[in-house]
């Protein structure tokens, strides 16, 4: 496939054949010039009557061609094939998440149509990969151990889970209660005729919890990540954040009067400062968001350093805690507690899917933010309140986490033991410090073929892939509970040593790795 000139035809398999597999296209391509180039160089110069610059263009010119297959082989030259991939890749794309679909087509070989949609990329990948497509699977069981995923029962070692309270029968009997005494829907929405009882009385667990003055939820994590940012910024705030950030908190800035923020490198609060001095004004508000454990990559926000900042240029300090309860902390208080309590967020936001067996999100805070935002949080006014089910489940999820703190300390124990044994066995796991595990392959292809193996050793995991990471960085998320014995844990890590002999990185996205120097 040629990655200059492609003229949206399907592949000629035997012209295909007869060039090299990775960087001739360029050469074959581009022959047609060279002449025509010397010819026009030539004449040039010899208007310039430059009989020693002549010699010059014909020597260099016979360098080059004598040495071509030395320079093809270089650094250098395939970095430039892969930028002109890049360029011609992005010229027939209607976006980013596009252009990410047609590099893996043209890698693969998959003709692409003239004018070809998003949605057709999308499908034809889908198509080409069949059963091993990785997401989207059927699932049910999931009260049990192993949980039926497309008929057959397996592990799963991905799980939001993290102290194994959905499948406490404890918290689903109280849900089902709640639900029960309430109804299965509401009146409306919260403001209006759906502000029901049980939702201020999780309200009431959450602010004590956090220990702030009140709280707020919402039907989801995301809707109240979203609101947190966007019923709080004014025009002309001056927002910065970890790059790393979840895409909810991302939607809430551009949703906001704001509309938009600065971000810095991934806990880099010396870049941070820089960009504030630079381009804060002294008018402006400050607005600062990071999370306590970032939930692609495993490790903690810097909130010492981040409170610091906003201390000394009179900011407010958002903090997602979505990973972070139930996690870190001597009692899964979360960052504040891993902090020893010496440095607080001015608003937490988080979800209920996670260590909260539930659904559902909230914001603490303030009584008087929390006031203000049962008018202006846009996830709460124009949205259904949670159900009481999900309500009650998530009441009953913060009381056993209360009384019940060695859970957290077992799952931060499995959790240790997990990184150290991938790390043991020379797996890529980043930086990772807490329960979050993403152990990264660089190489799409690759990571669908082990996720597909493991499937059928039984173990179910969650294949993380773009955009929701860099596109050669892809990865497993896989996350310990504090159920789990020690040979649960070895045999994960046997199976990640099995599926990594099994299946060897693909040979394009192998070279690629090899020029960028991954």
């Amino acid at each position: 496939m040629d990655y200059l000139d492609y003229k949206h035809e399907p592949i000629n398999k035997e012209v295909e054949e007869k060039k090299e597999k990775f960087v001739a296209p360029f050469i074959l391509k581009k022959r047609h010039f060279i002449l025509p180039i010397i010819a026009t160089s030539l004449l040039y110069l010899a208007y310039l009557h430059s009989t020693a610059m002549v010699l010059l263009v014909i020597t260099t010119y016979l360098m080059i061609y004598i040495n071509r297959h030395t320079i093809k082989k270089s650094i250098w030259y395939k970095k430039l094939n892969l930028w002109f991939l890049y360029r011609d890749v992005q010229k027939m794309s209607k976006n980013l998440n596009q252009v990410q679909l047609l590099l893996t087509k043209k890698l693969l070989e998959i003709p692409i149509g003239k004018e070809e949609s998003e949605v057709k990329s999308f499908m034809d990948l889908i198509d080409y990969f069949g059963m091993k497509y990785p997401f989207m699977n059927m699932i049910k069981d999931t009260k049990e151990e192993r949980i039926w995923v497309q008929g057959t029962h397996m592990r799963c070692i991905s799980s939001y889970s993290y102290l194994s309270l959905t499948e406490d029968v404890r918290v689903q009997n109280f849900a089902l209660e709640s639900a029960k005494k309430y109804s299965t829907g509401n009146h409306g929405p919260r403001m209006l005729c759906g502000n029901l009882c049980i939702l201020e009385d999780l309200e009431k667990d959450i602010a004590k919890f956090f220990d702030r003055e009140g709280a707020l939820v919402f039907s989801s994590g995301y809707l109240a990540c979203m609101s947190a940012i966007a019923g709080y910024v004014q025009k002309g705030d001056f927002l910065i954040m970890d790059k790393l950030c979840h895409n909810s908190l991302k939607a809430g800035v551009r949703l906001s009067l704001a509309g938009s923020a600065h971000y810095f490198k991934h806990n880099n609060f010396e870049e941070a400062e820089r960009i504030i001095a630079k381009k804060k004004k002294k008018n402006q508000r400050l607005i600062m968001i990071i999370e306590g454990v970032y939930s692609m990559d495993g490790d903690i926000g810097h909130l010492d350093k981040a409170r610091k900042l906003c201390d000394k240029y009179g900011g407010t300090l958002i903090l997602d805690e979505a990973h972070s309860l139930g996690t870190i902390g001597k009692t899964g208080r979360g960052t504040e507690e891993y902090y020893d309590f010496k440095h607080k967020a001015d608003i937490i936001v988080g979800t209920f899917s996670k260590s909260i067996a539930s659904v559902g999100g909230y914001i603490a805070c303030s009584n008087d933010l929390r006031t203000y935002y049962t008018l202006y949080a846009p996830g709460l006014v124009f949205s259904a309140p949670l159900s009481a089910y999900n309500t009650g489940a998530a009441i009953k999820s913060f009381s056993i986490i209360n009384q019940e703190p060695e859970k957290v300390l077992k799952l931060q124990e499995n959790s240790t033991y997990l990184r150290n044994k991938f790390r043991e066995h020379k797996f890529n796991i980043g930086n990772s410090e807490t329960c979050v595990i993403p152990v990264i392959f660089n190489d799409p292809l690759q990571t669908i073929n082990l996720h597909y193996f493991m499937k059928k050793k039984g173990f179910f995991t969650a294949a993380v892939m773009a955009p929701a990471c860099p596109i050669l960085e892809p990865r497993f998320r896989i996350t310990p509970n504090c159920t789990q014995t020690r040979q649960d844990l070895d045999d994960i890590i046997n199976v990640f040593i099995e599926a990594r002999d099994a299946c060897p990185p693909h040979p394009k996205f192998k070279e690629i790795k090899e020029v960028l120097g991954l």
